[in-house]
């Protein structure tokens, strides 16, 4: 009984040993657990911090880029501006004053004309695109034109529209103006009114002894006061038709 009795003992203190121990190791497991769910949250805010820094720093990286970006599109706009700003008047001075052979470029035509039968020779006191005759330097136009424009032009050029002074000039011009037989040129001869005699440019009287002015004013149009050569025949016409002209300007000597 007593050996029963101790074992029952032995028993209940192991049991309660057992008890007691396996209480002590589920108090520590949930102390640890506790201990491990505790450590965690200051893990997560350091993770979270860092996650916000980097987005800061990744945002500021941004906007210092597209700045930088901007200042250097700006700079090369500004340096741009700068040589179209520099090279504008240098254009408009070239405009406003242009060279004897740009306007010429731009009055004569593409082609001179031609001489029939033997060509003249072309001569250095001559500009491009002239002919040389005799003492003269002749420029056949080919832009269409009313005679006072043409006058104007021939003008810019230092030159007036054709004076025929002589049968042998007047053989020459009938010459080159054959190589256009659609066409019509203005020459220097014009009058104010129809009763009026017909003058040079110079201001000298024509003379019929050289050639005859054909007609060509009617009732309805009798106000033709310039002259043009179709081929071998010279005309009065309305000054302000549309036609080639002739410049002449005389040799330099």
């Amino acid at each position: 009984m007593a050996y029963h009795s101790d074992l029952e003992n032995l028993d209940e203190d192991g049991y309660t040993q057992l008890y007691f121990n396996s209480q002590g190791i589920t108090r520590k497991t949930v102390v640890l657990e506790k201990g491990t769910r505790a450590a965690s949250p200051p893990w997560r805010l350091i993770a979270v911090t860092l996650g916000i820094l980097c987005l800061i720093i990744l945002v500021i990286a941004v906007v210092l880029g597209t700045m930088v970006y901007e200042a250097i599109w700006r700079s090369n706009s500004e340096n741009n501006s700068l040589k179209n700003d520099n090279s504008l008047p240098r254009h408009k001075e070239n405009h406003s004053h242009p060279t004897q052979s740009s306007l010429e470029e731009s009055v004569a035509p593409t082609k001179a004309l031609k001489t029939t039968g033997v060509p003249e020779v072309p001569s250095s006191s001559c500009p491009p695109n002239w002919i040389i005759h005799e003492k003269s330097c002749y420029l056949f136009r080919t832009s269409l034109e009313s005679w006072k424009s043409s006058k104007i032009q021939c003008s810019q050029l230092n030159s007036n529209l054709l004076k025929i002074d002589s049968p042998k000039e007047l053989e020459f011009i009938i010459k080159q103006v054959s190589s256009q037989p659609n066409n019509s040129f203005w020459i220097g001869l014009s009058r104010t009114q129809p009763e009026r005699p017909w003058l040079w440019e110079d201001g000298s009287t024509f003379s019929s002894n050289l050639f005859q002015i054909r007609s060509t004013a009617t009732q309805e149009n009798p106000s033709s006061n310039c002259v043009w050569i179709h081929l071998s025949i010279i005309y009065d016409q309305l000054c302000n038709v549309s036609s080639y002209s002739i410049c002449e300007k005389q040799l330099l000597k």
